[in-house]
């Protein structure tokens, strides 16, 4: 055995959470919480990686692909609502994603990512309560609470609900709204939880505090992670 096959199997052993070990016990695909990435990222320093949108098979395995050839870490993601009209799912993009990694040898760490779990009003949150721990026993290594359609109160006392529901081992990211700019709000002003913030880098996956657009123009969301 080389160096860097002994090094890879250290990693199956020690990397994989332990939803994926149960899953998927004789498998060779590297699959990883999304906090694992996140803090290889901030280590290495100067470094990013992308959340591909797997909406079929196709996607998954051109995004796997990618990610060999670069030697790059990768996130591979699906929101809840694209799963009620898309062949993968929260509930199966973990399995597809594992038996893609073994056939196509892609030795790269992976995430596998619930995307925009929303919560819409208080009566999504018992449902979630009860949906949220199937997503990990399917393999979801890391998730996207977002109650940003709520008002902020709100929105917080949803996540503090629901953030028992997320393992300690996966990642844990959650939606705040849009934060302020030099150009002011793109929608009705509303309070914020922060307002020209720094954040890390790799804890805002769709907008930062410093962009700058006109009132009129679509702002995206920025997210705030609960990582580490």
């Amino acid at each position: 055995m080389t160096k860097e096959d002994s090094a890879f199997a250290k990693a199956l052993a020690v990397g994989r959470p332990p939803n994926i070990a149960r899953l998927f016990p004789h498998s060779r695909a590297l699959i990883v919480s999304g906090k694992v990435i996140d803090r290889a990222l901030r280590a290495k320093g100067r470094a990013m990686t992308i959340a591909a949108n797997c909406r079929n098979s196709f996607v998954l395995r051109g995004a796997l692909l990618a990610a060999k050839r670069a030697n790059a870490a990768i996130i591979l993601e699906i929101a809840r609502s694209e799963a009620n009209y898309c062949d993968l799912s929260m509930w199966n993009l973990a399995t597809w994603a594992d038996q893609a990694m073994n056939e196509l040898d892609i030795t790269v760490p992976v995430a596998i990512h619930a995307d925009h779990y929303g919560i819409k009003n208080v009566e999504d949150v018992p449902v979630a309560k009860a949906e949220i721990p199937t997503m990990f026993e399917a393999g979801i290594t890391s998730i996207a609470i977002d109650a940003s359609h709520l008002p902020d109160a709100e929105n917080l006392l949803a996540n503090i609900a629901l953030a028992p529901m997320v393992p300690a081992y996966a990642g844990y990211e959650t939606e705040v709204g849009e934060i302020k700019g030099a150009s002011g709000l793109s929608t009705r002003p509303r309070p914020c939880f922060s307002s020209g913030v720094s954040m890390p880098m790799t804890s805002i996956r769709t907008g930062s505090p410093s962009i700058t657009a006109p009132p009129t123009a679509s702002r995206p969301r920025a997210r705030a992670s609960r990582w580490a």
